[in-house]
C-alpha cells in the first residue's frame, strides 16, 4: 500500500508497504539535475552529489560509510538530467539510521576544502573513464546532438575545465539556490510503516526550507549529426528521433515501438542486423522522456565499413513497421513491455525510484494497472502511426564515433 503525507515543513513522505521483505530501500530525491545548470556550472549537480558523501558536521566520510555498512546496509546515490537520488537499503529495524545519516549528508555537508580537492580528482577520473568508454562517450554526444545548446543536452559530468575551476562557495551557492525541500520527496519502500517513517522524518529532516527557485526554461529537441573520430576497433552510431515528454500519453506507444524493434534477441533489429546478416555484436533500441521532450534511439556498433549499411538497415526496419506488423508480434512485445515493469517492481529499490521519479516529473502517482492498462489498450494502428510520427519530424539525429570514410551519413 502506498501512502503520502505532506509534513509541516512542507516535505512530501511517501511509504510503499511490502510486509513479505525484511529490508527497506529508502532516499531522498530531489528535482535538480544537469538541466538546472548555468553555462558556468556544468557538472555541479553531479560533483555535489559526490560531495555530500564527503562528510557533514556530524560524521566523517569514513563515518558515514561505516556507520551504514556495519549494520550491513548500503549506500548510494545518482544524477540524471532531471533528478538527482540520495539512497540507503537496510534492514528494516534500522531504518531510523537511515533517515538520519541520509537528512545529515543533505542539511550538514560541509564541503571541506581538503575533501573537495581531493573529490574533484575522483569526478575527473569518471569523466576520462567516460571517454575512454565508447558506449558511454556516444551517448553523451548522442544527448548533445539531440539538444544542441540545450541545457538538456549538457553532459552529466559536466567538463574537466568546469570541475577544476569550481570551489566549496560555488557548490554552496548551487544548492542553496536549488536545493529547496518543496522540490524534494522522500521515499521508502519494504517493511515500513507509515507512521513511524513520518515520526523519523519529523525528527530528522528539521534544516531543510522551502525557498523561491528559478525555472528551467522550456528545453528543444533539435536533432542533427555528430561524427567523432576516434581510434577504435569499431564504429559507435546511434540513430534516433524525438520522443515524448513524461506527461505524454503516447509515451507508451513509443515504448512499444522500441520493445518491437530493438529489445531481446527476438526483435527485428537484432535478428536482421546480427542474427542474419553478422554486423554487429550489440543493437538495441531505448526511449527516455523528459519534462518536456524525450528521445528515442537505436544504438550499434559495427566494422566502420559496415556503418553506412546498419544505418540503412535500421531506418528500413522503422519503415517497414509502418507496412507490416502482426498481431502476434504486437502481443507478443506488449507481454515483454509489461514484464520488464512488473518484475522491476519485484525489487524495493526500483519500486523506490519509480515512485520517486513519478512524483518528482510527472506530477502524480500511476497505479500499475492504469499502466497496464494504457500498455493493453495499444493497436497496431497505435504504432504503424507512432513509426510514421518519428520519421516524418524532420529531427532525425546522427551521432558516429569512431573511423569512417563516409562524410555524408547524415544524408542516407
Amino acid at each position: 500500500m502506498v501512502q503520502v503525507t505532506k509534513l509541516n515543513n512542507g516535505l512530501i513522505v511517501i511509504s510503499d508497504s511490502i510486509d513479505s521483505v525484511e529490508t527497506i530501500s529508502l532516499g531522498i530525491f530531489v528535482n535538480v539535475g544537469s538541466v538546472n545548470e548555468e553555462y558556468n556550472q556544468k557538472g555541479l549537480s553531479h560533483f555535489l552529489e559526490h560531495m555530500v558523501f564527503k562528510g557533514t558536521t556530524n560524521r566523517s566520510a569514513l563515518q558515514i560509510s561505516n556507520e551504514i555498512e556495519s549494520v550491513g546496509g548500503i549506500i548510494n546515490a545518482f544524477t540524471g538530467q532531471e533528478m538527482t537520488g540520495f539512497h540507503v537499503k537496510i534492514l528494516k529495524e534500522h531504518l531510523s539510521l537511515a533517515i538520519d545519516i541520509i537528512s545529515d549528508m543533505l542539511q550538514n555537508p560541509t564541503f571541506d576544502p581538503v575533501e573537495f580537492d581531493r573529490e574533484r580528482k575522483v569526478v575527473i577520473q569518471e569523466i576520462k573513464m567516460v571517454n575512454d568508454s565508447p558506449d558511454d562517450y556516444i551517448s553523451d554526444l548522442f544527448q548533445s546532438t539531440c539538444f544542441t545548446n540545450e541545457q538538456l543536452g549538457s553532459p552529466i559530468l559536466g567538463f574537466e575545465e568546469g570541475i577544476l575551476s569550481y570551489t566549496p562557495d560555488d557548490m554552496r551557492h548551487y544548492m542553496d539556490a536549488n536545493y529547496s525541500i518543496d522540490k524534494m520527496v522522500l521515499v521508502a519502500s519494504g517493511n515500513v510503516n507509515h507512521n513511524e517513517l513520518l515520526e523519523l522524518a519529523n525528527k530528522f529532516v528539521v534544516k531543510l526550507k522551502q525557498f523561491q527557485t528559478k525555472s528551467v526554461e522550456k528545453q528543444n529537441y533539435t536533432g542533427g549529426y555528430t561524427y567523432k573520430e576516434k581510434d577504435l576497433e569499431q564504429t559507435h552510431l546511434m540513430v534516433g528521433y524525438e520522443g515524448y515528454s513524461h506527461t505524454s500519453i503516447n509515451k507508451y506507444k513509443l515504448k512499444l515501438l522500441s520493445v518491437i524493434l530493438g529489445a531481446g534477441t527476438s526483435s527485428r533489429l537484432f535478428q536482421e542486423v546480427r542474427e542474419k546478416r553478422g554486423l554487429v555484436y550489440t543493437i538495441y533500441s531505448t526511449t527516455s522522456s523528459f519534462r518536456d521532450t524525450g528521445t528515442f534511439s537505436v544504438y550499434a556498433a559495427c566494422e566502420p565499413s559496415k556503418t553506412e549499411e546498419v544505418i540503412k538497415i535500421v531506418k528500413n526496419e522503422i519503415v517497414n513497421i509502418q507496412n507490416d506488423l502482426s498481431i502476434d508480434e504486437l502481443n507478443k512485445s506488449k507481454m515483454q513491455l509489461k514484464a520488464s515493469i512488473l518484475m522491476g517492481l519485484e525489487n524495493s529499490s526500483n519500486r523506490m525510484e519509480r515512485i520517486a521519479s513519478q512524483y518528482l516529473l510527472e506530477g502524480k502517482l500511476t497505479d500499475i494497472n492504469e499502466t497496464i492498462n494504457n500498455i493493453n489498450c495499444l493497436n497496431i494502428g497505435d504504432i504503424k502511426d507512432t513509426a510514421h510520427i518519428i520519421l516524418n519530424n524532420n529531427k532525425y539525429t546522427l551521432t558516429v564515433l569512431g573511423k569512417s570514410s563516409n562524410n555524408n551519413l547524415y544524408e542516407i
